[in-house]
This record gives structure tokens, sequence and C-alpha cells, in this order.
């Protein structure tokens, strides 16, 4: 399994975040402040396998992820349209984005060029956008599991309960 360094600072805030959603209109990073954490997941596109399944993965768990007042949004730089047709074809029930011009995804993490596609990474951020977990791999499969996402999940509602109904 190759990872790759951290781009970003733990316990900074990440970057601003305002891309076209599957679930219409635009989504950005403001629309959960102080309301909910967020894993973030930057995939290769709806053409990876690696990328499919851990997509699956993480809509499994995605009830779960909710009622920890969680959400997920997943990243890459297919078009709206494979976005969306993706999305209701397999049943993602979290808003997928699209990110053609590479821009944000460039501040996150790092771009494989021989895909010309962001390499699979993972982050985890508080209700107040500072970065608690973060992941740049190769392949997507060697990413967090569901279940250890909903570990770090559980974990910053444990850390700041007045922020929860938990």
């Amino acid at each position: 399994m190759k990872t790759f360094p951290e781009k970003l600072k733990f316990y900074d805030v990440v970057p601003y975040l305002n891309l076209p959603s599957n679930k219409g209109g635009k989504i950005n990073l403001w629309d959960f402040k102080q309301k909910e954490n967020l894993v973030i997941i930057f995939h290769h596109g709806s053409e990876c396998s690696h990328c499919k399944t851990k997509l699956k993965e993480l809509a499994e768990v995605y009830p779960d992820v909710r009622e920890l007042e969680a959400e997920i949004l997943a990243v890459s730089f297919d078009t709206l349209a494979k976005i969306r047709n993706y999305a209701r074809k397999v049943g993602i029930p979290f808003p997928m984005l699209s990110d053609p011009s590479r821009e944000t995804t460039e501040k996150y993490t790092l771009i494989d060029e021989g895909r010309k596609a962001p390499y699979p990474s993972l982050f985890i951020t508080d209700r107040f956008g500072v970065l608690r977990y973060q992941k740049i791999v190769e392949e997507a499969d060697d990413l967090p599991d569901g279940k250890e996402v909903l570990a770090w999940l559980l974990l910053l509602q444990t850390e700041c309960p007045e922020c929860s109904h938990l």
C-alpha cells in the first residue's frame, strides 16, 4: 500500500469548497459550519472499480453517519451529468460533487496525472471545519473502511458532547 504525505495541517480549517452537486445547486462548507462533522472523499471517478466499491461501502454506513450528525461529500473530476447518472444507478445517498477544473481538489490532495484524477483521499473535519483526519493513497481500497470512519465520527462526538444530541 502506497501512502502519500499529508497535504493539509491537522487542526487547521480545511480549504473552502463550493462545488456543484448531484443533489442540485452547489454545496459549500459553510452550509455545514457549526452543524455537522464532514467526511470528504476525493476519488478517481465512477469508472474506477476500487472507488465504486469504497463509495458503496460508505453508502452502507450512511444512515449511521447521519445519526452521528455528519455528512459525506464525494468529489471527483467527473462531469455533473456522469455523477448524477452514477449516483442514481448505484443508489449513492450522499452528495457527489464535480470539480472538473481541479481547483478545489488541488487544495486538498495530490493529482494522479496518469489517470487525470485525484489520488483517493479521505478527510474528516469537525463541525467547525477543523481537520481531524486525512489519508491520501494510491487506490481507494486502502482508505479507511466504513467502520473506521464511524469510529472517527464517534470520537469527534465524544470530544464535544455539548455539540451533540448523543
